[in-house]
């Protein structure tokens, strides 16, 4: 593991869940830290426990063993600290508006009127493009649209750690492209602490600052990786593809073993 850091870190976590009468081990030992501001993003194969990881940090699951530290404290439940986009696009409350959804997370954490709650949720809205849709109902959305309300909910929320389950993978090709462009712009104006999991290699190279790479089930750290922003001109260098083969050999070298 790289050094500990004072702002997140996940020590020798194990996580497990139980299945009839047997318990089944999907994390085991992981241990990573994250400074405040990266973009940390977890990376492997279906079924290794990324997504089991995520909601361990968001305080959904209780490690069967090790600790999850963020500032100095254990976390051991929810709190407004952590915001979380899921994968699925009916995270948004259906009987509200793009704009009420929205408002309803601020009210919801902080003593605010309706009149500045709702004048926030707007600049949130207009902040990741929606601004002229905040009248719509979740079932008027697109699918990319949702996920936009999502993330200007959880920029509402003023968390210290964005947590991301794949949240654009769901989506087709350009406006995956385009949400991840969003994404970025947004980090780069707030520089929030992202916690991003995926199983694509270049989205994990394009999101992210740092990788770390998960074997099959049961999870486990395999490396950590540090990564440069990767623009459109960056994602056409050399030294993109080697380090996109680089994982691949990686990934791809602990599946062998595993199989084996």
């Amino acid at each position: 593991m790289n050094k500990v850091s004072d702002f997140l870190t996940v020590r020798n976590l194990t996580l497990q869940y139980k299945t009839g009468a047997y318990r089944v081990t999907a994390v085991n030992e992981v241990s990573f830290s994250c400074d405040s501001g990266e973009r940390l993003i977890l990376l492997g194969p279906s079924g290794c426990g990324k997504s089991t990881i995520l909601k361990a940090i968001g305080g959904f699951i209780l490690p069967h063993s090790g600790e999850i530290m963020l500032n100095g404290k254990q976390l051991t439940k929810p709190a407004p600290d952590r915001a979380v986009v899921f994968q699925e696009f009916d995270q948004l409350l259906p009987w509200k508006t793009a704009l009420g959804n929205v408002i309803f997370a601020i009210r919801n954490t902080r003593a605010i009127s309706r009149k500045a709650a709702e004048e926030e949720a707007a600049a949130h809205l207009q902040r990741v493009g929606l601004g002229a849709l905040g009248h719509r109902y979740p079932h008027e959305l697109s699918g990319g649209q949702k996920q936009r309300v999502a993330i200007a909910r959880c920029l509402a929320l003023r968390a210290e750690v964005i947590l991301m389950d794949e949240p654009f993978a769901s989506l087709d090709a350009l406006t995956r492209q385009q949400m991840q462009e969003k994404l970025l712009g947004l980090w780069s104006e707030a520089r929030f602490t992202l916690v991003f999991v995926t199983h694509s290699i270049d989205e994990a190279l394009i999101l992210g600052s740092r990788i770390v790479t998960l074997s099959p089930h049961p999870g486990r750290v395999i490396e950590e990786i540090k990564v440069r922003h990767c623009d459109d001109l960056a994602r056409r260098h050399p030294e993109y593809a080697a380090l996109k083969g680089r994982i691949e050999s990686i990934l791809f070298k602990d599946q062998l073993e595993y199989v084996i």
